[in-house]
């Protein structure tokens, strides 16, 4: 069977990754056709957590003229629980992916879409010499995602008061977002150019999944952070362990200036991070702290 590999970006080498995988896959066979093609008849689960390997997907069609009337049979047999589609178009071609969804929703006569599937169907598009071709994967969860992580709800919420920079938001929206974290930004002044910036920037966030909120109540406990507090690190890690059940709201200042005296003065409790008493931590390397010795 031919599998498309999926390789992370960072810096291999594709021919020691080969012989690496040919000690697992004895009749392993390679060929480039826009990315790596393996050819075996073993078990793929072998390699599936090489680190060098992002994702592993199994070809169902290899490369075929597009003609709409024939592309609807590949999917007319499919037996699929749960299923969810991606399109990939590697050439400019006159067509949209919504289209082609639409197109195999229709086709498939078992199975539902879901956003946890038990397949992922993933069609490829290229244009050759004015010829559309086309290409589909058919694609076991485990090996799409091999290290999802079912995100719970969490106890926590983060506020980060009067922001000024982009990069700062950047840094809050990535951390919320591993960490499954509401963000609520306090700010007297229009800042949704600034947050639009950022958002854009902060690639691969789903936004409409995303918990960010503006100016919301703050209804928790509400829990700061200074230099000068009495409480440390090992006062907020008991806190923590007796307050899992109730409602934390863990309040960040911008890197300027800090909190306002005005939010200060409504902290329930307040902790110092670190052994250092002269310089602060930036505000998301706070963060990032925190949830450490939190976790």
């Amino acid at each position: 069977m031919k599998h498309l590999l999926v390789l992370h970006k960072f810096e291999l080498n594709r021919e020691i990754l080969k012989n690496k995988i040919k000690e697992r896959l004895n009749d392993a066979k390679f060929y480039e056709d826009n990315g790596l093609i393996l050819e075996t008849s073993k078990d793929i689960d072998e390699i599936l957590y090489f680190e060098e390997i992002n994702q592993i997907l199994p070809l169902y069609k290899d490369w075929q003229k597009l003609n709409f009337k024939t592309f609807k049979n590949n999917f007319e047999n499919l037996n699929i629980k749960s299923y969810f589609i991606k399109v990939k178009f590697l050439s400019k071609i006159p067509i949209s992916g919504k289209s082609i969804i639409k197109k195999v929703n229709s086709s498939l006569k078992s199975g539902k879409f879901s956003e946890n599937p038990e397949k992922i169907i993933y069609i490829e598009f290229i244009k050759k010499q004015s010829i559309s071709y086309y290409r589909i994967f058919i694609i076991p969860n485990n090996y799409w995602e091999k290290f999802k992580m079912l995100k719970q709800d969490s106890n926590i919420e983060i506020v980060l008061e009067n922001p000024e920079d982009k990069e700062e938001i950047k840094d809050f929206l990535r951390l919320c977002y591993i960490f499954n974290l509401p963000l609520n930004i306090l700010t007297n002044k229009n800042i949704t150019n600034l947050i639009n910036k950022a958002k854009e920037e902060a690639k691969g966030i789903p936004y409409e999944k995303f918990t960010l909120n503006i100016n919301k109540k703050l209804d928790g406990i509400k829990i700061g952070f200074s230099i000068n507090s009495k409480l440390d690190e090992n006062n907020l890690k008991k806190f923590y362990s007796e307050n899992k059940n109730n409602k934390i709201i863990l309040i960040f200042g911008n890197e300027k200036f800090g909190l306002t005296q005005n939010l200060r003065d409504k902290l329930d409790y307040s902790f110092r991070l670190t052994k250092e008493t002269k310089k602060p931590l930036r505000a998301s390397h706070a963060l990032s702290y925190v949830l450490g010795l939190i976790d």
